[in-house]
């Protein structure tokens, strides 16, 4: 419980980090268990915050709420607290957030200011704690015949960056190749990664990462992960090749092969954290993203603590919301989201039944004589008893429906009436591309590709470096199976057109290379124990001899394959540093 003894504490922490040279101050997961807030400090904090007796959060849905509430504002309390002291002795340290996702915090059961945090002026960033352990727990608590591992990470990214993109807030995406739960193979874990590296890097609004959290769990033996073997060599140097290309990944990108539909936002906020969700307890969020997502379409968690953003907002045309799923907490929201509507945008409800949240009378629409948050929503657009089903507002467009969205997760009741609903508005709206469905993504990022064929299978002609394969491998098509995922490095231009050697792709991390004379010299760095692997173009060379040696000027023992052009070479990766010499 950040009570102001434990905040005086770990400012008594970063301050001994600060003297050690830190730059940045990073209070790792600030985040309390719903379930928790039955000791002494905390219930004191409760009558101060509520003016009113403390309740156990099992002894009702508003307890429940009040619980959780109360601990992200304590924790959000906590991280701007530590960032005005650290900012105070050094103006230039960062604090950095990091933290869970939403979706894996709900099954969790666990409250953090995530949305409320992003217009603090004190926190300077996040790192989006993303691995397979939240997209798995997402999944299993989502009942559907249409999901993905793929639909969940992608969820999971989207939504920090959607926390982020278009502040002052610097984001960092993680990506663990392995997790806690010693059960799982390293089959799995090599699948799953793939599968989060390519949703991650179909955020083009991001290029930081951290690439793992523990790399001893992958590069040292017997660490209890994979059923007690060590990682294989192969999938060691698929995660080195990643590696590299997250180094040399670029911002933005491109769609190839069908440009996607965009602009598609599925309204969230931090209180579906608060209110207790009935198993299967993903059911309602995640059954107006997945299904969307399984199509193909780049849909967004639309942030509503940003919804006062105008540029934020405004990049939206068409949002999907229900209250069923969250509440806001401000009647600001509302007031926004009809002000959006009437500047052009189209705004589906979907609302079935209230509950015991929107029958408090502790919430403001109550007090404002409101049945519930959507009847407050509804009387934004002079029609609280609406007697159609879509009206127009101003320049925009709004659709009532009633239906629950944890309906949704029906593969039947998704395609029959959630999807047509989606793409009626969407072909309504100010979209552009109004309802594209190709059943899969690919995406260009300055020389990668980042691909993946969820309910069809994609091909792209051209040619390219297979980065997931440790080997590297050139390959003249792109050819990804339903569920497949895929991670690629455009060289078709330098195939055709390059004039001197070059490095095509390598394991992490090419410090140098340089080609003069009629030699290509570079360094690479990379764990003891593993191997380094380079695919090196020659540019119409025939004739090659290739020297190396470490640190101390050992030799280095090099094998070279050559293949269509380019030559693979493989050595044994030293921390200090490798020096390849090719003539």
């Amino acid at each position: 419980v950040p009570t102001k003894d434990w905040i005086k504490y770990c400012e008594g922490q970063a301050d001994i980090s600060l003297k050690a040279g830190a730059v940045a101050i990073l209070p790792e997961e600030p985040l309390a268990h719903v379930f928790s807030g039955y000791s002494k400090s905390f219930k004191k904090l409760w009558e101060e915050h509520y003016k009113f007796p403390w309740q156990a959060e099992n002894s009702s849905d508003l307890a429940r709420f009040l619980t959780a509430q109360l601990q992200s504002k304590l924790y959000l309390n906590f991280e701007e607290t530590l960032a005005k002291h650290i900012k105070k002795k050094n103006k230039n340290v960062v604090l950095v957030t990091p933290i869970h996702a939403i979706f894996g915090n709900i099954v969790a059961q666990l409250s953090a200011p995530l949305g409320i945090s992003v217009n603090s002026k004190y926190i300077d960033g996040y790192i989006g704690q993303i691995w397979t352990g939240p997209v798995n727990w997402t999944l299993s608590n989502y009942i559907s015949d249409n999901k993905s591992f793929f639909a969940s990470a992608y969820a999971l990214y989207d939504y920090f960056t959607q926390l982020t993109v278009g502040t002052d807030k610097k984001l960092w995406l993680l990506v663990d190749p392995v997790e806690d739960n010693p059960n799982h193979k390293w089959s799995e874990f090599s699948e799953w990664y793939e599968h989060c590296i390519t949703a991650m890097l179909l955020m083009p609004e991001v290029n930081s990462y951290e690439i793992m959290p523990w790399p001893s769990r992958i590069f040292f033996q017997d660490t209890g992960i994979g059923g007690k073997e060590p990682a294989p060599a192969s999938f060691k140097t698929s995660i080195l090749n990643v590696s590299q290309a997250l180094q040399d990944m670029p911002l933005g990108g491109k769609w190839l092969l069908e440009k996607q539909t965009e602009g598609i936002g599925v309204a969230i906020a931090d209180t579906v954290m608060y209110q207790k969700n009935a198993w299967p307890m993903t059911q309602g969020v995640c059954g107006m993203l997945f299904p969307l997502i399984m199509e193909g379409i780049p849909v967004n968690s639309f942030v509503m603590e940003r919804v006062t953003d105008k540029k934020y907002v405004d990049s939206f045309k068409l949002i999907l919301l229900s209250y069923e799923n969250f509440k806001p907490i401000k009647p600001e929201m509302n007031v926004a989201l009809a002000e959006w509507v009437k500047r052009g945008g189209t705004l589906v409800i979907f609302s079935f039944n209230t509950d015991d949240l929107d029958n408090s009378d502790y919430f403001w629409w109550k007090k404002e004589g409101y049945k519930s948050p959507t009847d407050n929503l509804l009387a934004q657009f002079n029609n609280r008893y609406p007697k159609k089903e879509i009206w127009h507002f101003g320049k925009g467009t709004v659709i009532l429906k009633k239906h629950s969205p944890r309906e949704f997760a029906g593969s039947k009741f998704a395609s029959e009436i959630y999807l047509p609903i989606a793409k009626w508005a969407a072909e309504n709206s100010a979209l552009t591309n109004k309802f594209k469905t190709p059943g899969y993504f690919c995406m260009k990022r300055g020389d990668f590709v980042i691909a993946h064929a969820e309910k069809h299978p994609l091909s792209l002609e051209g040619n390219f470096i297979n980065i997931f394969n440790a080997n590297l491998p050139v390959i003249n098509k792109i050819d990804l199976k339903k569920g497949e995922s895929g991670l690629y490095k455009d060289i078709s231009e330098i195939l055709k057109h390059g004039k001197k050697p070059i490095i095509l792709h390598s394991t992490l991390r090419l410090i140098s290379q340089k080609y003069e004379n009629g030699e290509l010299t570079f360094i690479i760095k990379g764990p003891v124990g593993t191997p380094a692997v380079a695919r090196v173009f020659l540019a119409g060379k025939k004739k090659i001899k290739v020297a190396a040696q470490n640190s101390k000027g050992e030799k280095v023992d090099v094998t070279v394959l050559k293949d269509a052009g380019t030559c693979l070479l493989k050595f044994p990766n030293d921390p200090e540093g490798v020096t390849i010499t090719v003539n």
